[in-house]
């Protein structure tokens, strides 16, 4: 009998329900259902029902043996199983490398509402990926050493300056690089020549931008949210992971407006 792959799936309810759509959010690379802890209990407070899920090899998901062969349809695959398994359908909020899997799953399915939160752009990861490899030859020669990614970001340095802000407090940086994990190499490959097209009918979306994100540029989103027809928001002085930064309060906001319209 083929083994049921096992994907992290958390919940948080309301104690009172006041929007009748829920949300799910997806992570970014390296990331897991984890680093939503703060924004699920915030939501679930505003009134949402609320749902996070880590990909496979991610956060408590099962492993796949080869993971560095898993692609984007395997990852897509994995949200489509969130998605079938929440009623009604919910609105994405989508970080990083889960805002491009989001393009590329809203490019052939309905979505209630996307929010893309620092997310890779529709021209992919190209201008990220080589800058950081040309700055970080230590890391891109263990890469290659080691076949595992984890050592673009795995060491308190390389987190914080890709992640959080040159403040943030040297404990939050530990414990969030304690729960890191590699990337599929394969996926990495992807996001550079799988680029997504966006619908005729764009789905309702929301881009939210950070001022000092050192992943993706200000202009990088100002493209995005022009391709998707979408609003762009640029939240001041915060980070690459948005959900973990001190200015995540007025993204909140904002996502929560966004929702609203989208119910």
């Amino acid at each position: 009998m083929a083994h049921q792959r096992l994907l992290e799936h958390r919940s948080l309810m309301p104690t009172v329900r006041r929007y009748p759509r829920p949300l799910l959010f997806i992570h970014g690379a390296w990331h897991g259902a984890w680093c939503w802890e703060q924004a699920m209990q915030d939501f679930a407070r505003c009134g949402f029902e609320v749902h996070a899920i880590s990909l496979r090899g991610h956060g408590e998901s099962d492993l796949p043996r080869g993971f560095n062969l898993c692609g984007i349809d395997d990852y897509l695959r994995d949200i489509a199983t969130a998605i079938d398994g929440i009623e009604p359908s919910p609105v994405i909020i989508a970080h990083s490398m889960g805002g491009f899997l989001m393009q590329h799953y809203a490019a052939s399915h309905e979505v209630s509402g996307l929010v893309l939160l620092c997310a890779i752009p529709h021209t992919g990861a190209w201008r990220f990926l080589s800058a950081w490899l040309c700055r970080h030859p230590g890391a891109a020669i263990q890469v290659v050493l080691t076949l595992n990614t984890r050592y673009l970001v795995g060491t308190p340095r390389l987190a914080r300056t890709g992640f959080f802000r040159p403040t943030a407090p040297d404990a939050q940086v530990a414990a969030a690089v304690a729960r890191l994990c590699p990337e599929s190499i394969r996926v990495a490959i992807e996001s550079i020549v799988r680029l997504p097209a966006p619908r005729p009918t764009p789905t309702p979306t929301l881009v939210i931008a950070a001022e000092r994100d050192a992943v993706f540029t200000e202009a990088e989103q100002q493209a995005l949210a022009a391709a998707y027809h979408a609003d762009l928001v640029l939240i001041p002085e915060a980070a690459h992971d948005l959900m973990l930064d001190p200015a995540w309060p007025l993204a909140a906001d904002r996502i929560e407006q966004a929702a609203a319209r989208w119910m």
